[in-house]
């Protein structure tokens, strides 16, 4: 300890509470961007969140505590459930997975294009929700004015079993033996 001072340099007590100090500092600074907690956070609203109408609902995390007391993380998903929706514009079937809060919202507004037309897109928080908005504004545009109409939307039952069955004869075609 002698020596430190005789140095110039801090006692040794005083560079360990620096250090602690820094080594502190420096994991605040690492939490702010740790991979682990961004990771987390795309977990709570994962990709196939944008895939459906899930209305803002995200996966939440906690912990399940035993009597003893003992923690092991638990994580609570949506209720999410698939469902063929009738669309009014377009006169058909469409297949989604919504969650049940949406479907009672769906149920408030009156039918499925009323609720993609008067929810915001924020609240709507999928890519799939906003395309589907634009298609019913649009195709309503085009009824008031007279004017020739949208196809349904390729997430249509029809259009995916053609789609499927196209697909599946150029695999097949591709695939034969005989060739």
């Amino acid at each position: 300890c002698g020596e430190a001072r005789e140095r110039g340099g801090r006692g040794e007590r005083e560079q360990g509470m620096s250090s602690w100090f820094s080594g502190g500092a420096s994991f605040l600074r690492r939490s702010v961007v740790n991979p682990l907690i961004t990771s987390i956070a795309e977990k709570a609203s994962p990709k196939r969140a944008q895939r459906g109408l899930w209305g803002g609902k995200k996966i939440n995390f906690g912990n399940n505590v035993s009597d003893s007391g003992r923690k092991t993380r638990k994580r609570w998903s949506p209720n999410i459930q698939t469902k063929r929706l009738w669309s009014d514009c377009f006169d058909t079937m469409l297949r989604l997975k919504v969650s049940t809060f949406v479907l009672r919202c769906i149920d408030k507004k009156g039918g499925l294009d009323n609720y993609l037309a008067e929810t915001p897109d924020k609240k709507l928080d999928s890519k799939l929700g906003s395309f589907l908005k634009e298609q019913v504004l649009e195709q309503r545009r085009r009824m008031t004015l007279g004017q020739e109409l949208l196809p349904p939307p390729s997430m249509s039952d029809i259009a995916e079993k053609e789609r499927r069955a196209a697909k599946h004869a150029a695999w097949q075609e591709a695939h034969r033996f005989d060739k």
